[in-house]
Order: C-alpha cells, then structure tokens, then sequence
C-alpha cells in the first residue's frame, strides 16, 4: 500500500504510514478493459468513507466505463481522421503535381513536333536554291556559257563541292527528323555497363583480326538520360567501324572521359589505320553506291556503321568527330550531354566536324 498526495513534490512512492490523506480507487471498466479509476480521498484523522459512499462511486463507475470508452473511441476516430486527411492532402497534391507534369510534358512533345516540322522546312527550303546553284555551276564548268580559264574553273569546282557539302546537310536535317520521329525509350544508364555489353558482344569480331584493344577511362559517373538500347546499337556499330578500319594485329584505344560542360566523351583511337581523303570527304555521305566493286564494300559497310552512330548521337542531342592523319591512325570521337547530364586541312590533318549545337 502507498499514499498519494498532491502536495508532493515528486511523485515517488512511500509507505502508507507516511500518507497525510486515505485514498480508494475504485476503477472504470468496460468490456473487461481498464479505461480508467475514480479516487475517493479522505484525510487521515477525519471520518472513514462509508460503504454507501463506495457503493455510490462503484456504480458512478460502472455507467461511466461505456461513456469514457466511447469518448476514447471518439478520440482515436478525430486522431485517424486528422491523419487521413493529411494523407488526402498529400495525395491532391501529387494528383496536381501529376497533372501539371503531363501538362508541361504534352506542351514539350508538340514544342518537339513543331520543332521537326521547322527542321524539315528548312532542309527543303535549303535544298532547292542550293540545287539551283550547284546546276548552273555545273553548265559553267560544262562550257555552256562560253570558254572559261582554268582558275574559273578551280574556284567553280569549289562552289560546287560546298554546294554538295550543304545539300547532304540538308539531307541530313531531314533524315533526323524522321528518325527523331521514332519511339523514345528515355531512362538514367550507365555508359560504361553499355559498352561492356558491346564488347563481350563482339569480342569474336575483333579476336578475329588479331586486334588489341585498350582502354583509358576516368573515375568519374558516366550514368546518363538516354535510350539505353540505341545506345548499344550505336557502340555496335562504332565497334565494327573500327574493326574494319584497323589492319591486322593493330592497337584500338578507347577512351571515356568528361569535357569542360560534363558533357561524356567517348574516344576511339586506331593505331593502323588511316581514311584516305576521298574516305573521309563522304564518310557521312548516304549516297552508297550499291554496286561497287568487292574491294570498296567494306569502306561502304564502314559508312553505313558510322552513319548509324552518328544518326544515334544526334538523336541524343550530341556531336561526333571524324579525324584521320594518313599512315597515321584515326580518331572517331563523339559527345553526348550529361543528362543528371568542317572538312578543313589543319597540321596536315583532315577532320569532318558534325555539329549539333
């Protein structure tokens, strides 16, 4: 037995015989549940509770166990209440989130549609006065117009190589918009485990030629936002590119690494190897001759694999290089952004530029 007193600093039990005060507790029960106690206080030197007074507060307690178990119920009901409607909250709030983002993402996709629109007017309206240039620079060079000098001649050749030059641009534009049309199946990747798969793919491929092949890659997260399997198409397609352009038992470096805008660039180095001028003047030009001899079949099955790739990289908003010293190797190299991310004679080195940007 212990006393209870409010007069107590700290609550800690002590013996009944230090009590100022008698205490009966009488509890408050419903469905065999406690909910609770009444306390019958009575000083110590005064009169005893009498069982009348007991029975009284007995029963107090018995009806009130139903009342208080309801109004614990009650309690329990707002507390849940309050919660869900928290939740409802935060799920109108996701619900206007959802909204608002397929608002901004069907806004995109017609910005995208018009875009390609653009993109296609552009290339047909480039096309027709270029056609028209390069025809009258042919019938000059013809000699239809009368005798022209030999440093006409040159400079009229160079007006139609350029005008050529800008008609495949054009031809290009248009090619990307239709592929741009094409399904879109956009997701965070790893390059690195991309380019892995592609190896073990063709591991036979370049065993085949006895090649080496090397590779120099930095510490840093290559994980991008693209399509994880066009991008494995298009490190296919390098692969085979550069197996046919390497000779046998040659070195291919490939390098991984990050530009000045985190942009990931991927390098591919082949020691053996060099495009001969005229290669590299229509390494991107889809204009194949389909009955070649079988000496330049692998050159046009060269074109095919790197136009795929380059196709692939400017689908994902990149740029890609070509670069080739004779009797010294080639260097095919493109970019990509990070998504988290001119043919010119220069040191005797040839390089067709690709831009996207």
């Amino acid at each position: 037995m212990v006393g209870i007193s409010h007069t107590d600093e700290s609550p800690v039990p002590r013996p009944a015989a230090a009590a100022q005060s008698r205490v009966v507790l009488i509890p408050v029960i419903n469905d065999d549940a406690l909910c609770g106690a009444i306390g019958l206080i009575s000083a110590l030197d005064g009169p005893h509770l009498s069982a009348e007074e007991i029975e009284v507060v007995r029963q107090l307690a018995h009806d009130a166990g139903p009342i208080l178990a309801r109004l614990q119920e009650i309690d329990a009901l707002r507390t849940k209440n309050r919660e869900l409607t928290g939740v409802a909250q935060r799920a109108a709030n996701v619900e206007a989130s959802l909204a608002k983002t397929a608002d901004e993402r069907n806004q995109f996709d017609g910005l995208l549609k018009i875009g390609a629109h653009v993109q296609s007017n552009i290339a047909h309206e480039l096309r027709t006065p270029l056609a028209a240039i390069r025809g009258y620079a042919r019938m000059i060079i013809d000699g239809r117009t009368g005798e022209i000098t030999d440093t006409q001649r040159d400079y009229l050749r160079i007006i139609n190589e350029n005008t050529n030059r800008l008609i495949n641009m054009a031809n290009w534009m248009t090619h990307l918009a239709d592929l741009s049309s094409q399904q879109f199946s956009l997701g965070a990747c790893d390059l690195l485990k991309i380019w892995d798969e592609a190896l073990h793919k063709n591991r036979e491929v370049l065993a085949g030629k006895s090649l080496k092949l090397t590779e120099r890659i930095s510490d840093q997260s290559f994980e991008i936002v693209a399509d994880a399997e066009k991008l494995a198409y298009g490190f296919n397609q390098l692969i085979a590119a550069a197996t046919k352009l390497s000779n046998s038992g040659s070195t291919i470096t490939a390098e991984f690494s990050h530009g000045r805008e985190q942009e990931v660039m991927v390098k591919i180095s082949l020691s053996a190897s060099g495009l001969p001028p005229e290669a590299l003047n229509r390494v991107f030009d889809r204009s194949i001759n389909s009955s070649v001899p079988a000496a330049a079949q692998d050159t046009d099955a060269m074109h095919m694999s790197l136009n795929a790739v380059h196709d692939i990289v400017g689908m994902h908003g990149g740029r890609m290089f070509v670069n080739s010293t004779p009797g010294q190797g080639s260097t095919l190299l493109f970019t990509l952004p990070a998504v988290t991310l001119g043919g010119e004679d220069k040191n005797n080195e040839q390089a067709v530029n690709i831009s996207r940007r």
